[in-house]
């Protein structure tokens, strides 16, 4: 089978590695993270470490490693030796972005444009990369290519955590973007993905249909927030007036309109905020800035119930129950507990915090337990963040001792959640305080 160069990092390069192996691929591999040396990123990569605990990939990538079918590259010259040998180069980074959504990663821009340029390259550059809505368009130019060119494609990723190789080996959409008709190499990929009716566009055409997917998530979980406020704060279940709202048949019934936390992780703030920017000069951007100042708004709210009930916060010791991203993950990237842990520490309190499952990394203002019950001890309240599986058992809770038997809720109302209120405790929701 053909070879595949794959030049990225973490979570993304790793899936894409993983699914061209499965799909029958020899894959070439150069992990590129500034922040760790070639050869340890691509020993991490190798054994699963970069993947964020995604199911099949550690097995897939060390049993490809050992047959050979994973070749681990370090350093741009043997990336450069690999793209002459290569059907097809693809481009996966987790591109990085600061708080507000602002993109600040270069290097997905920087390695489409060198491979574009390199000497030896025998087959198309495919961006799997988050990026802003014109950027293929400028690497051409900067790659000296015609506008028109086919050796650049945009193939969005649209991973979800936790089924990630399912969604690369069979994308319930595929979004193909280039700006002329893609070339072959391009088009056998594209057959071998279990997708229907695979979308051709151009390539700002295919940026911007990601924008507009992230953008449309986020206004669906902004608006089960508001809403959901309202709705408590004039004596309504929130979760039962949005099911309302979803039973209509114009509504979608998989649209994320449940009450509960905010809007997380990089990728919809991102995709929010790059449309607010390119709006913002032909006046098309206050429902992008209404979006993302919205959700700001809702993820302080924790903030005001701990002060009212806690009659203050400085001084106060709250533990956080979950941290990660989501349920079942280890990613802590850009989480909500992360984003609630910053807000408590610069209001005063000291943060104890217990995940049985996220990456064991130091976090600073935080101080982590090995157990549930370290971490709620002698503490003001527990906030449950995230509904890890470990969570839904009422013993669990049996032998915490907090100074106030208090459980505020971020996922939402009790009666919709997983995690029983243990006997004797008070059951907080955000949604009446």
């Amino acid at each position: 089978m053909a070879e595949v160069l794959v030049v990225g990092d973490w979570h993304l390069a790793s899936v894409t590695a993983a699914g061209l192996l499965r799909l029958g691929y020899t894959v070439s591999s150069r992990p590129d993270d500034p922040d760790v040396a070639d050869e340890v990123a691509a020993a991490e990569l190798a054994g699963g470490s970069r993947a964020a605990g995604e199911p099949e990939i550690t097995e897939l990538l060390t049993a490809a490693r050992d047959r050979g079918d994973l070749r681990l590259l370090s350093g741009a010259e043997e990336a450069d030796l690999a793209a002459g040998r290569a059907e097809l180069t693809v481009i996966a980074y987790d591109s990085r972005t600061a708080a507000d959504g602002t993109a600040i990663d270069e290097r997905p821009v920087r390695s489409a444009t060198a491979a574009l340029r390199a000497a030896g390259r025998t087959g198309p550059v495919i961006v799997m990369s988050q990026i802003r809505a014109g950027t293929g368009d400028a690497v051409l130019r900067a790659a000296g290519l015609p506008p028109d060119s086919p050796d650049l494609v945009h193939i969005p990723e649209n991973l979800r955590l936790g089924r990630s190789l399912q969604d690369f080996l069979q994308p319930h959409r595929l979004v193909v973007g280039c700006n002329a008709e893609p070339p072959e190499a391009v088009r056998r990929l594209v057959d071998r993905l279990d997708s229907p009716n695979p979308l051709r566009m151009s390539l700002v055409e295919a940026e911007l249909v990601k924008h507009g997917t992230n953008a449309y998530l986020a206004a669906c979980i902004t608006l089960a927030n508001d809403l959901g406020t309202i709705a408590g704060h004039l004596g309504a279940d929130p979760a039962t007036v949005l099911n309302g709202v979803r039973a209509d048949a114009r509504v979608a019934p998989s649209a994320p309109m449940r009450p509960g936390e905010p809007y997380s992780g990089a990728t919809l703030q991102r995709d929010v905020r790059a449309l607010w920017e390119h709006g913002e000069p032909i006046g098309r951007d206050g429902l992008f800035r209404a979006i993302s100042q919205s959700n700001a708004v809702h993820s302080l709210g924790p903030l005001a119930v701990l002060d009212r009930r806690l009659d203050g916060l400085a001084g106060r010791r709250v533990c956080l129950l979950g941290l990660t991203y989501k349920p079942g993950v280890s990613t802590l990237r850009d989480s909500p507990g992360l984003r609630l842990a910053r807000e408590l520490t610069a209001h005063g309190v000291e943060v104890d915090a217990f995940d049985p499952v996220a990456d064991t990394t130091d976090l600073p203002g935080i101080r982590r337990h090995a157990s549930l019950a370290a971490a709620a001890d002698d503490t003001d309240c527990v906030v449950l963040i995230v509904e890890h599986e470990a969570f839904t058992t009422p013993s669990v809770f049996a032998d915490l001792r907090p100074r106030n038997r208090m459980l505020l809720r971020l996922t939402g109302g009790e009666p919709h959640s997983r995690v029983p209120t243990p006997a004797g405790w008070l059951s907080i929701d955000p949604w009446r305080g």
